[in-house]
C-alpha cells in the first residue's frame, strides 16, 4: 500500500505530464513490472490513469473520492485526520461511534460517496445517492476550558461552505437560518451540528459538523421535489475532491477563530430571511413574525406578530414569504 500511494502521489505530482515507467521505478526503488501491477491495482481502484507507449503514464482527475487526492489539494500539512469510504450508514453516525470508542487528539473527518441513512434536522432523511454528491462530516473535540458556542459554530459552518461553493463555481448563495445553503431558492447543502456528552464529566466533549451537498443531484424522491436542487446544471471540471479541499480549507482556516463571530456580517449578507415575514418552529410551538437579524451568537432575533422580539438559538424556518413567492424550506 505505501508503494501504491508513492506511485499515486508521484503521478499527482507530474500531472498533467506524462512520466515512464522507468522514472518511476527508479524513484521507488522497485522493478518497472512492479510499477505495472501498481497502476493496474489503481486504475481497477477507480483512478483514472491514462498510459501511452513511450511516454509512460499520467494520472487524470476524475470524481472517485480519494482521502491521498484530496489531501493533495490542500495548500497546508492537513490539521486533521481523514476517512475515506465507498458506502457508509451516515457520516455523523460513523463518527458518533467513533468517538466513543477512542479519545480525539486532534479533528477527524469523514467522507462517503454514499449514504444508506444519511439524516439531517429532527433525524429526517438526506438523500445521499453515488457520485452526485459529497457527505461529509468533522469531528471536533472539544477543550472543556473553552466552553462550545453551537450557534456560531453552525452559522460558521454555513459561511465556510458558502466561501467554498462561490469559489470553485460562482455561484448566488443564500442562507436559510440556521443550517441551509440554497441556490436559485432551492436546498443544495444541508448542515448538522451534534453534540457528544462525556458520562463522566456530563460535559460535552466532541461536536459533530454533518455537510451533505447536492452536487449535480436531480433525481430527487418526490417529497424532496419541491425545496431540493443541484448546485449545478450543466457539466463540470472541478471533481469532487477538489470540493473537498476547498471545504476542509476554508472551514479549518477559520475554525480556530469561530467564537469571535467575524464572520457574521457575511452571514447577515447572505441571509435569505432577515427582512422577511416567517414561521418558525421551536419545540413544540409555531411563531410567526419578522426576521429583524441574526444576533453575536447566531440566534435569529424575530419581532412576533405580538409585538415582542426574542432571541431564538434553536428552531426551524418551516415557511419564508419572499417577494417572488413562498419558500417552504
Amino acid at each position: 500500500m505505501a508503494n501504491q500511494s508513492e506511485v499515486l502521489r508521484l503521478l499527482m505530482q507530474t500531472a498533467p505530464e506524462y512520466c515512464s515507467g522507468d522514472w518511476l521505478a527508479t524513484q521507488l526503488g522497485i522493478s518497472r513490472t512492479a510499477i505495472w501491477k501498481l497502476i493496474q491495482n489503481l486504475q481497477q481502484q477507480g483512478y483514472s490513469i491514462e498510459s501511452r507507449h513511450a511516454k509512460g503514464y499520467r494520472y487524470v482527475a476524475n470524481n472517485q473520492l480519494s482521502a491521498p487526492v484530496i489531501e493533495a489539494g490542500l495548500k497546508t500539512a492537513p490539521p486533521f485526520e481523514l476517512i475515506v469510504l465507498p458506502t457508509v450508514d451516515s457520516t455523523n453516525a460513523y463518527l458518533r461511534r467513533l468517538v466513543t470508542q477512542r479519545t480525539l487528539s486532534k479533528p477527524v473527518v469523514v467522507i462517503a460517496d454514499t449514504q444508506t441513512a444519511g439524516y439531517g434536522r429532527s433525524g429526517r432523511q438526506f438523500y445521499s445517492p453515488r457520485q452526485t454528491g459529497l457527505y461529509l462530516s468533522i469531528a471536533l473535540p472539544v477543550d472543556p476550558n473553552q466552553p462550545l458556542d453551537a450557534g456560531l459554530l453552525t452559522t460558521g459552518t454555513a459561511v465556510a461552505v458558502a466561501k467554498a461553493l462561490r469559489r470553485l463555481f460562482a455561484v448566488d448563495i443564500q442562507l436559510k437560518w440556521v443550517n441551509d445553503v440554497l441556490v436559485n431558492q432551492r436546498k443544495v447543502v444541508g448542515i448538522l451540528s451534534e453534540g457528544v456528552t462525556n458520562l463522566e464529566t456530563r460535559h460535552v466533549s466532541t461536536v459533530i459538523v454533518g455537510i451533505g451537498i447536492n452536487l449535480s443531484t436531480t433525481a430527487f424522491p418526490p417529497e424532496l421535489t419541491h425545496k431540493a436542487g443541484a448546485l449545478l446544471t450543466s457539466p463540470s471540471t472541478i471533481t469532487r475532491n477538489r470540493v473537498a479541499s476547498e471545504l476542509l480549507e476554508t472551514f479549518f482556516a477559520g475554525y480556530p477563530m469561530y467564537q469571535t463571530g467575524a464572520f457574521l456580517p457575511e452571514y447577515r449578507r447572505l441571509s435569505m430571511v432577515i427582512g422577511q415575514q416567517v414561521a418558525l418552529k421551536s419545540g413544540q410551538q409555531t411563531f410567526t413574525g419578522k426576521v429583524l437579524d441574526i444576533d453575536a451568537h447566531g440566534a435569529l432575533v424575530v419581532a412576533l406578530a405580538n409585538g415582542e422580539q426574542r432571541h431564538f438559538s434553536s428552531g426551524e424556518i418551516i415557511k419564508v414569504n419572499l417577494l417572488t413567492g413562498d419558500y417552504h424550506g
